[in-house]
């Protein structure tokens, strides 16, 4: 007697997290505790440091404009002496 061919049955599948709006917002208070939040000394020196570097960009930017213009105007003959 031949033996029936038997399908092989599907692996059971994983247990799938539940992804509700409630699961969400779990995840993220779980995620925000995890944050490495800056202390109000170390935002200060941030802050003065980003706005100490706008200015000296500010400095050199202007520095660099007033270089091009007077050699632009020294190369084409305008805005010299007569």
């Amino acid at each position: 007697m031949a033996q029936a061919p038997t399908t092989p049955t599907p692996a059971p599948k994983p247990a799938v997290k539940k992804s509700g709006i409630v699961q969400y917002f779990k995840d993220v208070r779980s995620e925000i505790r995890k944050i490495s939040w800056a202390s109000r000394n170390e935002t200060l020196v941030s802050t003065v440091f980003v706005f100490l570097m706008v200015v000296v960009a500010a400095i050199f930017f202007f520095l660099v404009d007033l270089l091009l213009r007077s050699a632009v105007g020294f190369i084409l003959g305008i805005g010299g002496g007569q």
